[in-house]
């Protein structure tokens, strides 16, 4: 008895999203997350084998990178682009150039952290786009979610 082929992996993006824009702000004050970006992805050709091309637009580049965006943060930004991308479902395969069009951070507010998972919620929104299944960033099967820091207000009791 044969076993049957597996399927061809399905290639992420299948076509061009482009502006996929997230806004992942707080709205608790002082310390609340605080990024905003953009980003276009574009399917690589079938001839090239780069998974993943995180890159900034021309104009951009001009400038002074670290007036647009803290290196540090741009990293952040990449990073939970990639690591959204490496959790893909089997599947799916992720040949994808990937354009920081724009983003928007504060002086006080913005963290590397809040910049890792804005860049993962905008490969969750393409991936929705496309109609493509985004699993939850960070997430395994029977996994539960880490429980809430001590210390934060609930607008309900727990019960």
């Amino acid at each position: 008895m044969t076993a049957a082929p597996a399927p061809e992996a399905r290639r992420f993006p299948p076509h061009r999203i482009p502006a996929v824009r997230i806004v992942h702000v707080g709205n608790g004050g002082c310390g609340s997350p605080h990024a905003v970006c953009t980003v276009d992805f574009d399917p690589l050709p079938d001839e090239e084998f780069a998974p993943v091309v995180v890159d900034w637009t021309e104009r951009d580049r001009r400038r002074n990178p670290e007036n647009w965006l803290p290196g540090e943060m741009a990293r952040a930004l990449e990073r939970g682009i990639r690591t959204a991308l490496d959790e893909l479902p089997p599947d799916v395969r992720a040949a994808t150039w990937c354009t920081v069009t724009g983003v928007h951070w504060h002086e006080a507010d913005s963290r590397e952290r809040a910049f890792e998972q804005a860049g993962a919620m905008a490969v969750q929104e393409a991936l929705r786009r496309c109609g493509f299944v985004a699993p939850p960033v960070g997430s395994e099967p029977g996994k539960r979610l880490a429980p809430p820091p001590a210390g934060l207000r609930r607008s309900r009791p727990a019960r």
